[in-house]
């Protein structure tokens, strides 16, 4: 019996683990692009060091905190400064407070040839809540 419960405990733990790498490595997968939760994003953050954040809130609003490494290019200030200032071949992270401008800029970007833009959905707002650490100024 102890060898029976041993194999069904084994095999438990076999198919949690191959489930778990599977999980994380679908996260891990590059879209083209489009939109990633929030869980997405900090998987995105902590794993691809080349990652550029940008941040399209207004300058007070990035003063009251923004996701660490993260650059402020307030598309409602000026639009043509994301243009002057990313570079289509990186890999890009917008996000701001709840998601909506940065589905515009994601719009914005992959209308002038950036591939490999990715929008935080829920903004900022969905990062604090879930926890997630942010610099204040």
């Amino acid at each position: 019996m102890g060898l029976v419960l041993s194999r069904r405990v084994l095999s438990i733990l076999v198919l949690a683990v191959v489930s778990s790498v599977s999980y994380y490595y679908l996260q891990l997968q590059d879209t083209s692009e489009g939109d990633v939760t929030i869980e997405q994003a900090k998987i995105f953050i902590e794993s691809k060091p080349n990652l550029v954040i940008v941040d399209v809130r207004t300058p007070e609003e990035f003063s009251t905190g923004y996701i660490e490494g993260a650059v402020n290019l307030c598309v409602e200030c000026d639009a043509q400064l994301l243009l002057d200032n990313l570079d289509p071949d990186d890999e890009i992270l917008v996000y701001c407070r709840t998601g909506r401008r940065s589905a515009n800029t994601m719009k914005i970007l992959g209308e002038n040839d950036y591939e490999k833009v990715h929008n935080m959905v829920g903004g900022i707002e969905a990062w604090k809540n879930a926890g997630y650490p942010v610099v204040e100024s």
